[in-house]
């Protein structure tokens, strides 16, 4: 019966380290309980319009359909209304990448 060989690492090899994750909990254990839901509704009706598509001259800007943190939770954000800015989907997944890789980078080694 074949067996597989021992997989080579180098010396002083050590495992990865997985980066913090909100996997398992709930919006409320993440910190988005009534009062972001109250704050989201506040946000929607002032900042109709994305402001990062009025900031980067989009024409015509696209809905506001996130409330989102300037400053996001993970980073030290507050639920404060001026950390808050109305973004469509499309600058909203952009900025949710940029936070992604940049906290990928500074948890790994």
């Amino acid at each position: 019966m074949p067996v597989q060989p021992p997989r080579f690492r180098p010396p002083g090899w050590t495992p990865p380290v997985p980066w913090a994750s909100s996997k398992g909990k709930s919006r409320q254990q993440r910190g988005y309980g009534g009062v972001h839901d109250a704050m989201r509704k506040q946000v929607l009706i002032e900042e109709p319009w994305c402001r990062e598509c009025i900031r980067t001259g989009v024409t015509p800007p696209r809905r506001t359909v996130i409330a989102d943190h300037v400053r996001n939770k993970a980073e030290g954000g507050s639920d404060d209304r001026c950390n808050y800015q109305g973004l469509c989907d499309k600058h909203s997944k952009a900025k949710t990448a940029r936070e992604a890789a940049r906290s990928r980078k500074r948890n790994r080694p």
